[in-house]
């Protein structure tokens, strides 16, 4: 069957509206300038209070590669910081069709030496936790993982929200779920991410294809899936191969949940107005319960590290 996309007019006037909602009258976030191998980008800087001296979390907006930006996640960001005491940046990626992988990726990865350099953040090389959602799962997943190979800086904790680990897969090999990601956006996302189809195994965009010695090194690992959600295959293929490689790995499952329910929590009053009608209360009430378990652990963690 012949695949459908979303063509890039269509693509770049989305894009355009999500800039555009990024222009907010206020927001809690620090916005700076991060230099990067392909430029520069932006990112939003949360750094009121530092309870756990040497700690930085990273985090990584979700949207398929392509759509939304930092700002989205102000608010989210504003409250993981003010509950954990831990600065937070947030790394404003490069986005597909413009900027095909890796650019993305490797700007993550830059922002996170570029926060090491910061003095105000007082951020160690082995106390950096990356947190991401849906693609930005991927992409904080890359970064450890060439972390690991590069050897610039050790993260200790990768938190994946719904995570987007397989885009080979393409959305007929999936079983469809009402209202979640649907078919067409889903091949969207893969096709525009590469230049060639073939280049979807690539280790680096789909995480569960890492060779089997690299899961021995990763970090201690959090995986949030939604029970509504078609992506939830390769997000719990990519955890319990870590498992399989005595990788401490928390899977937390909420049955009703539907994917990008955390960021749409914190982000309503600016998303669609269709995704708006399937946001209930119980999708509110599921997004808080669930993040402040998210906070729980981490704040364990630090305890054990």
């Amino acid at each position: 069957m012949k695949k459908q996309f979303h063509n890039e007019e269509v693509i770049k006037r989305e894009q355009a509206r999500m800039q555009n909602r990024a222009c907010r009258p206020h927001l809690y976030g620090k916005k700076i300038t991060v230099p990067t191998r392909n430029g520069s980008m932006h990112a939003f800087i949360y750094n009121k209070e530092n309870l756990h001296p040497g700690y930085l979390i990273v985090e990584v907006h979700g949207g398929g590669f392509m759509y939304n930006t930092a700002a989205d996640d102000d608010d989210f960001c504003h409250f993981i910081h003010q509950t954990l005491g831990i600065p937070v940046i947030a790394c404003d990626y490069s986005l597909t069709p413009e900027h095909p992988f890796p650019i993305g990726l490797e700007d993550v990865y830059d922002c996170v030496l570029h926060a090491l350099s910061m003095k105000e953040l007082k951020a160690q090389p082995d106390r950096i936790i990356l947190w991401g959602h849906s693609a930005g799962a991927n992409l904080a997943a890359g970064t450890v993982y060439m972390a690991r190979e590069n050897q610039q800086f050790t993260p200790c904790m990768q938190i994946l929200d719904y995570p987007y680990m397989d885009p080979y897969r393409s959305s007929a090999e999936r079983r469809p779920i009402r209202n979640s990601v649907s078919g067409k956006l889903m091949d969207t996302f893969a096709h525009y991410y590469t230049k060639s189809p073939d280049e979807l195994r690539n280790v680096l965009i789909s995480p569960i294809l890492y060779p089997a010695e690299t899961f021995t090194d990763m970090p201690r690992t959090f995986i949030l899936l939604c029970g509504r959600d078609n992506l939830n295959e390769g997000g719990k293929k990519y955890g319990l191969l870590l498992r399989k490689a005595k990788v401490p790995v928390t899977f937390y499952y909420v049955r009703e949940a539907l994917h990008g329910f955390i960021e749409n929590h914190f982000n309503y009053e600016y998303i669609p107005s269709i995704t708006k009608m399937q946001i209930t209360r119980r999708q509110h009430e599921l997004a808080e319960k669930s993040l402040k378990h998210i906070c729980r652990w981490i704040s364990r963690q630090i305890k054990d590290l």
